[in-house]
């Protein structure tokens, strides 16, 4: 049986950044996302951050869209490539946005 699309968590290789509450920003890829949440990989661990922008740079069927979002971690494991897997949970997205998301988690579900 399939899974509804809004429950669905789909692969995703698009990439982006994002920003720390201290201003840093931290180049990502996606590795996994939903209507309602993300994973990313990204190079260090998120201390002290426990809100980010995420900013992804989306492509599906030939349409690209940039997608901002603020979003709330859940879990920060390091991988066996020595980069942090983020799992974080979307707080705040343009509901254009997130119908771009799950238009390519239909797609792919």
């Amino acid at each position: 049986m399939a899974k509804n699309p809004s429950q669905a968590y789909v692969r995703c290789f698009w990439t982006g950044k994002m920003q720390l509450l201290n201003g840093k920003y931290l180049p990502l890829h996606c590795t996994h996302i939903s209507n309602k949440q993300v994973e990313v990989e990204i190079p260090q661990a998120l201390i002290g951050s426990p809100k980010i922008m995420l900013e992804l740079d989306a492509i599906h069927e030939g349409e690209s869209r940039h997608i901002k979002a603020i979003c709330a971690m859940d879990l920060d494991v390091l991988n066996e490539h020595d980069k942090h897997y983020i799992k974080l949970h979307f707080e705040h997205i343009k509901q254009e946005d997130s119908d771009f998301i799950e238009r390519f988690v239909r797609a792919h579900a």
